[in-house]
């Protein structure tokens, strides 16, 4: 084991690096493993919010219902997540509007973060948008 001297405030004391070391290494550890966690959550986040934004685009540019639905739960569907997640998708189409919804809840099955925080986050997204008729925008406008 080898010996430094340490200065704390003024004066010499013996220490032992490997003593440090274990006593701090945990604290490092976790908050590691913290911020891993939470750039995985965020990630998924950040995916669900542009998959809905993506659906409401894809649904409200289209003039059929049945074809806008498709396209929205298509959009719906490409949603890649790196967590474990329950999900429930939903779209609707309305005559003038579409909205989709996206719940889910995270899942966190074992290990570290079990033991830690809590056993799940949810996440709700809740959007809708007016249908735009192309032909009916552009003869409005003069063009």
């Amino acid at each position: 084991m080898k010996q430094m001297i340490v200065h704390y405030f003024g004066k010499k004391y013996k220490a032992s690096m490997t003593v440090e070391l274990t006593l701090l290494m945990p604290l490092i550890l976790g908050v590691f493993l913290f911020l891993l966690f939470t750039m995985y959550y965020l990630h998924d986040i950040t995916a669900i919010q542009k998959g809905c934004e993506t659906a409401l685009t894809r649904g409200m540019l289209e003039r059929n219902d049945k074809a806008a639905r498709a396209e929205m739960e298509k959009a719906l569907e490409e949603i890649r997540l790196l967590g474990i997640w329950d999900i429930d998708r939903k779209a609707v189409v309305g005559k003038d509007r579409v909205s989709v919804s996206v719940s889910g809840i995270m899942r966190i099955r074992e290990g570290l973060f079990l033991k830690l925080i809590s056993g799940s986050y949810s996440y709700e997204k809740d959007e809708e948008a007016r249908r735009v008729d192309e032909v009916v925008y552009l003869r409005s406008h003069g063009r």
